[in-house]
């Protein structure tokens, strides 16, 4: 996280003059090969649409085969260039809480690869360490001062408040001036809303333990 740390804050000193984010030279994991059919067929067919959604018709199936969820299936699903896959396996990184996934998840996040960062977010907030809370501020740091790119600045700022609320702490409040800026130019923003994660989290607590 120094190499991190040290170009979130060239940026927010205006020292990087390069036209791309500053986070795109972050290696990223991948895979060498495809996931087998089997793989898709059983573990992201039936969820990427459900894993952070409000539905809930797919949490006793997915009860039933967490016992085989593993370190070694959630990293291969991270390292997949498909966007469902890397969402499934986001997801069943916070369930069985593998904080040591952290940095492959949050470079994913700091680059908005294929537009996923709700479900990074939601990921890292249930992890809730330092580490992942760096990871949300960063983001913050970066992407609240570009108005141009409508990414998932608003759920970010909630990820952030929502853990500030629960650990007494105040890492939102350097970012609130730039969200108020950002949300002057986004016209159609609505306020900050905490219920999203609590819903979430709340449900990963008992899908963890289960």
């Amino acid at each position: 996280m120094n190499d991190l740390q040290h170009l979130t804050d060239l940026h927010a000193g205006g020292n990087l003059v390069q036209q791309h984010s500053p986070f795109a030279n972050l290696p990223s994991h991948q895979n060498n090969s495809e996931l087998p059919l089997n793989i898709i067929h059983q573990w992201v067919k039936p969820y990427y649409m459900n894993v952070g959604s409000g539905n809930d018709e797919w949490i006793e199936p997915f009860i039933n085969i967490k016992p085989l969820i593993t370190h070694d299936l959630t990293t291969l699903l991270l390292g997949d260039s498909n966007w469902q896959t890397r969402k499934v396996g986001a997801y069943l990184a916070a369930v069985n809480n593998y904080t040591d996934l952290i940095d492959i998840i949050g470079t994913r996040f700091l680059k908005n690869e294929q537009y996923q960062g709700r479900i990074y977010a939601l990921v890292l907030a249930s992890f809730n360490t330092s580490k992942s809370i760096d990871y949300l501020d960063s983001y913050l740091l970066y992407y609240l001062k570009k108005p141009e790119l409508h990414y998932d600045q608003q759920c970010v700022m909630e990820a952030l408040l929502y853990l500030d609320t629960i650990n007494g702490t105040n890492h939102c409040s350097r970012h609130f001036p730039h969200w108020i800026q950002l949300r002057q130019q986004w016209l159609h923003v609505s306020g900050l809303s905490l219920q999203y994660y609590e819903e979430q989290l709340s449900l990963l607590k008992i899908l963890q333990k289960s």
